[in-house]
């Protein structure tokens, strides 16, 4: 795979070496632009940021990722006015562009580009209106506004916000609305009176209903999934909720609600604020909304996934403490027991090369690791969006001192709630055995709840329910996230051990600003678990809480954030085994510089973090490390490049080499 993306990327670059096919453009030089610059008037400043300006200007410099715009005279014309007219998006209206200055080389073969600007004051926007809203609509529109009188105009941020109403009305059953934006200039005055005007249109239902698409799957399995019925209302959340309904079966590979609604379907670039015909404005200057029908014809357009599908993956994970190989497979047989049953069989293979993990210089008998899975899944077998599976499964976990061998099976459930709320029930027989751990000295181990048995059998009652409001899963730039998972094993003629195990996750990503003009966000995430109703066989290492890594508390490998046993063999000092905790809590801050559309960012951030014996996960004092991080924004994944330093491991400061570590992880950890 790495072999194909490099000769790819050698094409490429072949490719944009070739001289251009086709007719010269007029105006067009071999003088090579080397620099463009925007900057102020002699004694003057400029407070519009000029970046954006200058990536779409007509003449432009070789960049990494850009190609570059040679010297052409008319395209110098072309970019005067490109200028003035993107100070004049952000409230400039008196802006002065002066000819630019040309710099070329003594032998005319370049030439470098600077444009002198009188930026002007701006005009501050005097008054906001909004017009037409529907009145139980108005007040939730008007909170969709991100700015208030007296801000400074920003054209690109500020109109698309129609759109953003139009699209909020549309979820709440005015399937027609529409948007549209405005702002008049008052050069007099020196202000900006905006205004947004709201065609809703009457509020809809479902007319005609049709299904395309479908081979194998019956059109009316397909409409009773989607919960969509003629004469119910219609809104986009309705039909959003179908589609995710309909992929969540596993049966389709894309499944779409298309509507007549007369509706903006497509992003405008740049948003001009929308476009109004002669007959949608009276003779006074007001909007005439349209005359629509409330009823919609409505498609449901799907495309089956394939009837046998195989997935594949190979990868490696480290930090100083633990490397890990695997690879994987996965296979999905859709259908293959009737309509929406299916099955899916999954595999992997790992070994784990541990450095200096557990204190006692004792190499892991048993590196080897891997997993097999066989389920059932029928979705909609027991409501229309509670989707039944059972499944049986056979994994190795490597922990720090121990390799955990486990198998489970077992009927569970799973539905999508509303979008972004998902449930998981599962009800499991389980059996795990902890192989290869070093013989514990029972007498300085007291305190940690250890089970005395090396196997753990009975019952298992496995909970997840995750609400994800994140605009974007793997690189979220604004959001918030919580998650709650609980497992019981109940003890007494059910198993024979007792636990409850509790692990909550909240995370929330704050922009600094407008996206596009501010990259920075602030995220912050606080993770953990605690172990509770342990009975008297103690609490077996499947149920024990482990910290630290790529995505934990980065100032300790993988699994190393733990409470440690004392190893048995007599020693006065206690070689220590990593046999994780009761409670665990781990917690991030982290700046976050990611710019729109480019390929490398950054991060600072700190970790805080303890994992403790009992109850309390900072009973022997709280850890902290910071750092900075590397952002690859590749066109497939991003890679995120850690580097952090320990500076208190339980309560305690201090100096030391061996506090530094380095982490790489595919994907953000917030």
């Amino acid at each position: 795979m790495v072999a194909v993306a490099v000769a790819g990327v050698g094409i490429a670059a072949a490719a944009g070496c070739r001289a251009p096919h086709g007719p010269a453009v007029p105006g067009d030089t071999a003088i090579v632009v080397t620099a463009v610059r925007v900057a102020p008037r002699a004694g003057e400043t400029l407070d519009v940021e000029d970046k954006a300006l200058i990536a779409g200007l007509g003449l432009r410099a070789k960049a990494l990722l850009a190609t570059e715009r040679g010297y052409n005279p008319f395209r110098v014309a072309e970019d005067r006015r490109r200028v003035a007219a993107y100070f004049q998006e952000h409230g400039c209206f008196d802006v002065e562009v002066d000819e630019p200055r040309l710099d070329f080389s003594p032998d005319r073969k370049t030439v470098a580009v600077t444009w002198f600007v009188h930026e002007g004051t701006p005009y501050p926007i005097a008054s906001i209106a909004l017009v037409g809203a529907p009145p139980a609509e108005d007040v939730a529109l008007r909170g969709l506004i991100p700015f208030g009188v007296g801000a400074r105009l920003d054209l690109e941020v500020d109109r698309p916000v129609r759109v953003t109403m139009a699209e909020h009305l549309q979820a709440h059953g005015w399937g027609h609305a529409r948007g549209y934006s405005r702002a008049f200039v008052d050069r007099a005055a020196k202000t900006v009176a905006w205004f947004y005007y709201i065609d809703a249109g009457p509020q809809t239902h479902v007319g005609t209903l049709a299904v395309e698409g479908n081979a194998r799957v019956p059109a009316d399995a397909i409409v009773a999934r989607a919960g969509l019925a003629l004469g119910a209302p219609y809104s986009t959340a309705a039909g959003h909720a179908a589609e995710l309904a309909l992929l969540d079966t596993g049966a389709f590979a894309s499944a779409t609600v298309i509507t007549d609604a007369d509706i903006q379907r497509l992003p405008e670039y740049p948003d001009t604020g929308g476009i109004l015909g002669p007959t949608s404005v009276a003779a006074d200057g007001s909007l005439v909304p349209r005359a629509l029908p409330a009823a919609l014809g409505v498609r449901i357009v799907v495309v089956e996934a394939p009837a046998r599908q195989l997935h594949a993956e190979l990868g490696v994970e480290g930090d100083p403490t633990r490397v890990d190989a695997y690879t994987g497979a996965r296979v999905v047989f859709r259908n293959l027991f009737g309509v929406q049953q299916h099955l899916v069989l999954a595999g992997s293979v790992g070994y784990g090369w541990l450095t200096g993990c557990c204190g006692d210089d004792r190499p892991l008998a048993a590196g080897l690791y891997g997993s097999a899975l066989a389920q059932y899944q029928h979705p909609g077998a027991l409501t229309r969006t509670l989707d039944l599976r059972v499944t049986a499964r056979w994994r190795d976990e490597l922990y720090p001192a121990a390799l955990l061998r486990e198998v489970v099976a077992g009927p569970g459930v799973r539905s999508t709630l509303a979008a972004g709320v998902f449930l998981d029930l599962d009800a499991w027989f389980r059996f795990a055995r902890q192989l290869d751990a070093p013989a514990l000295d029972p007498a300085r181990s007291a305190g940690l709840a250890l089970a005395a048995d090396r196997d753990a059998t009975g019952a298992e009652l496995v909970a997840s329910l995750i609400v994800d409001r994140r605009d974007d899963r793997v690189e979220p730039t604004r959001g918030w996230f919580l998650g709650l998972g609980a497992t019981l094993s109940p003890g007494g003629a059910l198993a024979d051990h007792r636990w409850l195990q509790l692990t909550p996750d909240a995370r929330l990503v704050v922009p600094l600003g407008r996206p596009a003009t501010t990259p920075w966000s602030l995220a912050l995430r606080a993770s953990g678990g605690v172990v509770l109703l342990a009975g008297e066989s103690g609490v077996p290492l499947g149920a024990r809480l482990f910290g630290g890594g790529a995505y934990g508390m980065r100032g300790f490998g993988r699994d190393q954030l733990s409470p440690a046993a004392c190893a048995a063999g007599g020693a006065a000092a206690c070689d220590r085994v990593l046999v994780g905790g009761r409670s665990l809590a781990e917690g991030s801050v982290e700046a976050r510089y990611l710019p729109f559309r480019k390929q490398v960012g950054a991060a600072v951030f700190v970790d805080a973090g303890g994992a403790g014996a009992g109850a309390n996960p900072l009973a022997d004092g709280i850890s902290l490390a910071a750092g900075f991080g590397v952002r690859v924004r590749t066109w497939y994944v991003p890679i995120a490049l850690d580097l952090a330093y320990r500076i208190v491991e339980e309560n305690h400061a201090g100096l030391a080499f061996g506090r530094v570590l380095g982490f790489v992880r595919v994907g953000e950890a917030f």
